[in-house]
């Protein structure tokens, strides 16, 4: 008998979907399992499944090499806003520069000797000794002062120096500048006398001594 269009037409969406649930149930399963040489099976991936595994094998393989790499990653800090900068020291021998203080004696300057017209002696003082010290003659000296060779003078007594005439001979008696290490009765003029040609103005100078110009037994001192 004929066949009405609309049962034909119900026919076909059946069959439709039938095949569409047939279709998604072959894809929830899954598709066919492929056995390995162990005997175990593994599922085929699906494209978004193998894209995750190749980016966690290349990550594992980044980690491996790192911790191969020198026993661990070394970070390196960078420069920028609010970063820290550090220097790295330069490779090098250290060398140590020391700078040694030497001591030095700071020169005393030594007064100018200056021949006065008179002089009044001091303990250990005589014509003699004056005439080699101003670079006068001794004869003039006793002359200018009615003196001779016999007279006795103490300390206190003022003499006349020439104004002209020069000693005859070596002025110096003893070689200096020295050490002279003073004995019991020295004083600084008699001290001079010793040497001759020395001021004891200058002894005092080199020394640091003020009057009255104490000295002790035993203390060395400097001669200009």
């Amino acid at each position: 008998m004929p066949t009405n269009p609309l049962h034909r037409l119900a026919a076909v969406a059946l069959i439709g979907a039938a095949l569409a649930i047939g279709a998604c149930t072959r894809s929830a399963s899954g598709a066919p399992t492929a056995t390995g040489a162990s005997g175990a099976t593994t599922s085929p991936l699906t494209g978004q499944q193998a894209t995750m595994e190749a980016v966690r094998s290349a990550l594992l393989t980044q980690t491996a090499q790192a911790v191969q790499g020198g026993g661990g990653a070394t970070a390196t800090p960078t420069t920028g806003t609010g970063g820290v900068q550090t220097a790295t020291p330069a490779v090098g021998t250290p060398s140590t520069v020391v700078a040694l203080a030497t001591a030095t004696r700071t020169p005393v300057p030594v007064p100018t000797l200056t021949v006065p017209s008179t002089y009044t002696l001091h303990e250990g003082e005589f014509p003699y000794c004056l005439a080699r010290r101003f670079n006068r003659n001794p004869e003039d000296i006793l002359a200018v002062n009615g003196l001779t060779n016999s007279s006795i003078l103490s300390p206190g007594d003022t003499l006349t120096i020439p104004t002209s005439g020069t000693f005859p001979g070596p002025r110096a008696l003893l070689s200096h500048p020295t050490t002279y290490t003073v004995v019991g009765g020295d004083t600084i003029y008699s001290i001079a006398c010793r040497f001759g040609d020395v001021d004891p103005m200058a002894i005092a100078a080199v020394n640091g001594l003020s009057s009255p110009y104490t000295l002790t037994p035993g203390t060395a001192i400097q001669i200009p």
